[in-house]
Order: C-alpha cells, then sequence, then structure tokens
C-alpha cells in the first residue's frame, strides 16, 4: 500500500464534486499515475494563494480508468474524511521529507499526484486531528 497527495488547484466547489461523484481525474501526463492501486490512501491538498492546506483523505477503490472518448484517466475513491479544520501546510514545511526545498516549497507540490512515505502521512494526519481536539475545546 502506498500512501499518496492529490493536489487540486481549483476552487472548493471543485473539490466537493468531485468528493460527491467519488471520482478523481489523473491526466494523462501525470507522473506517478501507474502506481496507484487500490487500497491505497490519498491525503487532498489544495494549492495556490487561497489553498495551502490539507483538505482530508479518502482510500483509492479502483483501478486507473479511461475516460471515454478523453486521452485521460480517473480513480474511484471511497470513505472521504473531509476535514473541517483543515491544517495549513507552512507549520508542516519544516517537518516534511516531501518538501525538499523548504524556502520555494511549492515547487515540490507539482505534478499532481505525489508520493508520501508513512512518517509524512502520519504528521498530516496527527496535524488533522490535533486541530479538530482543539476546536472542540474552545
Amino acid at each position: 500500500m502506498h500512501h499518496w497527495i492529490f493536489v487540486i488547484r481549483d476552487d472548493e466547489f471543485v473539490f466537493k464534486k468531485r468528493i460527491k461523484n467519488k471520482t478523481w481525474p489523473i491526466f494523462a501526463s501525470t507522473k506517478l499515475q501507474t502506481f496507484l492501486a487500490v487500497g491505497d490512501d490519498v491525503i487532498f491538498y489544495q494549492a495556490g494563494l487561497h489553498g495551502q492546506k490539507f483538505l482530508g483523505t479518502a482510500i483509492i477503490k479502483s483501478n486507473l480508468k479511461k475516460i471515454p472518448e478523453k486521452i485521460d484517466f480517473y480513480v474511484d475513491i471511497d470513505e472521504a474524511n473531509i476535514w473541517k479544520n483543515p491544517p495549513s501546510i507552512r507549520g508542516l514545511i519544516p517537518k516534511l521529507d516531501l518538501i525538499k526545498n523548504k524556502i520555494h516549497w511549492g515547487l515540490d507540490l507539482q505534478g499532481g499526484i505525489l508520493q508520501l512515505n508513512e512518517k509524512d502521512h502520519t504528521l498530516i494526519v496527527n496535524e488533522s486531528e490535533k486541530l479538530k481536539r482543539k476546536k472542540q475545546k474552545q
């Protein structure tokens, strides 16, 4: 099993539509697409000035499927858990192995799909849990 980040640059409306439809587009030029497998964990990341945050998690439910009459693909997702208090990436940058360039960190988040190691996956999920507990205490 692998851990992935699926990056979205669109607004939250597009993200919510994908979650509702339980599908995630995978463009033909996206690297690492052939390594996606049923049962893999996904963390969603919203890039851009109004993003820079992790939105939640899901599980890949299908192998890569071709979109009819297009060159692109998609995967089915399941067990989506969208975080009410999404953690910002900014506080996690120094701790994430994924981020090689701590100054120009946005470059490390390009490509649509990024592979995460277990440590980074746990760090992000734990940060979301920490924010959830903090909000509950308020």
